[in-house]
């Protein structure tokens, strides 16, 4: 990546392996600065964009003016402080601290990510002409969610709300994911803006075949018209695709786990059961609800390969279809199952997901490099937002934005702060 911009410029306050990055760079944005509290994250910032001013520090401690202006803002608050998510039925709870000021029951103060009022500090100081972010969502449905917008349309921005699912999108060269992975995203646009270009088409639309019509552009309906646009596509579908033409329920076509599967590498026997650490010897066996999982596989693929997803309600599925949602903790809730010859649950080779796999499923091409452990590296592609909807997302973005009036040139983005020696050793 260029140490040099001249047209659009980002600010990121970004998530786990940079994701977001990789799309707003994608879609022509050149970023200017980044920031996370988490260092493995910010060194996979460092070596993906060389050059790039990225700060390791609590987002939610930043001084604003020591952050550059950009004409966009890119931070997605985090989900499990705001609104429930993966399946719980409320937010988790706050820090608990005693009449000293010590935290209660902790062992140390779990570091979190940006909270929905680091944007509003950052456009308090600079006035970018977006602010854009994404979430699970389940966050638009939190107390917070309205009053938040309310509080940004109260200092002169207007909000488009949109959800999408990873598994829908090709854009920009970027293929659907082979990964189910609802998102509501939001781009907050200056109502200066707004008045000469209009707001940004965050209307998604998906391959899809009609039965009366072909090949088509599903376009997205929703069963009842939202004050906002959020919602899921899946089992309760919310929303679903529709044919432009003739108006039928279209099915998205979607892209199967099996086009990012290593197939040089092997599992073992399922029947030897697992390591409880990965320098242990004794092994444990595997639990009977994912041994029935195996044989619901077995019986329903007869002899090929499937995927076994550890979720209530989830079982088997076949390569063809994409997995669910990788979880933010690196996702480790789907396993890779061959069947041998025996046909024997025993027998079955057996294997987690590679780190490579998930990023794949992700969006993130082979040569970025994700730094720090095996386990920094699993939570920064579960923590990361999916890159073809970042992509997806900054395109619709930067096709409302005024032509750079102000254009930096040709500047090298070191220049903007000294590089201490420990840094740049890191």
């Amino acid at each position: 990546m260029s140490a040099s911009t001249g047209g659009h410029t980002s600010v990121h306050f970004f998530n786990g392996g940079c994701g977001s990055l990789r799309g707003f760079t994608g879609a022509g944005l050149t970023p200017l600065f980044g920031a996370n509290h988490h260092p493995a994250s910010v060194k996979t910032a460092r070596l993906n964009w060389p050059g790039l001013y990225v700060r390791e520090a609590e987002v939610q401690n930043l001084d604003m003016n020591s952050v550059p202006a950009a004409d966009v803002l890119e931070a997605s608050p985090i989900c499990t402080e705001a609104a429930p998510s993966g399946g719980k039925s409320a937010p988790r709870k706050p820090v608990q601290l005693d009449a000293f000021g010590r935290v209660v029951g902790m062992t140390e103060w779990p570091m979190t990510r940006v909270t929905m009022f680091e944007p509003i500090r950052y456009a308090s100081v600079h006035r970018p002409m977006v602010y854009a972010g994404e979430n699970v969502p389940e966050f638009g449905f939190s107390p917070l969610f309205r009053p938040w917008v309310k509080f940004w349309e109260g200092i002169d921005y207007t909000a488009v709300v949109a959800s999408v699912n990873a598994a829908h999108l090709r854009v920009n060269g970027v293929e659907p994911l082979p990964q189910s992975r609802n998102r509501m995203v939001w781009a907050f646009v200056r109502n200066d803006v707004v008045a000469e270009n209009g707001l940004p088409d965050l209307n998604p639309t998906c391959a899809a075949v009609c039965q009366g019509c072909g090949p088509v552009q599903g376009i997205q309906f929703w069963k009842e018209e939202p004050e906002f646009r959020i919602g899921s596509y899946g089992r309760r579908r919310q929303y679903i695709y529709v044919c432009p033409a003739c108006g039928d329920e279209v099915d998205p076509v979607t892209r199967g786990i099996d086009s990012v599967i290593e197939s040089d590498v092997r599992g073992e026997p399922f029947g030897l059961g697992y390591l409880r650490s990965p320098n242990g010897k004794k092994r444990t066996p595997y639990r009977q609800g994912t041994r029935d999982r195996v044989a619901a596989g077995l019986e329903r693929y007869r002899g090929e390969p499937f995927i076994v997803t550890l979720r209530n309600h989830c079982d088997a599925s076949p390569l063809s279809e994409p997995i669910g949602t990788l979880s933010a903790q690196g996702g480790g809730h789907h396993y890779l199952a061959r069947p041998t010859e025996e046909m024997t649950v025993d027998s079955v080779e057996y294997r987690p997901l590679t780190n490579l796999e998930k990023a794949r499923c992700q969006g993130f091409p082979d040569e970025h490099v994700f730094a720090g452990t095996p386990a920094d590296r699993r939570l920064q592609i579960g923590n990361a937002v999916p890159v073809n909807v970042a992509t997806w997302q900054a395109g619709s973005i930067r096709s409302v934005l005024p032509p750079h009036r102000a254009s930096l040139g040709a500047v090298d983005l070191r220049v903007l702060r000294p590089v201490p020696d420990s840094e740049a050793a890191a």
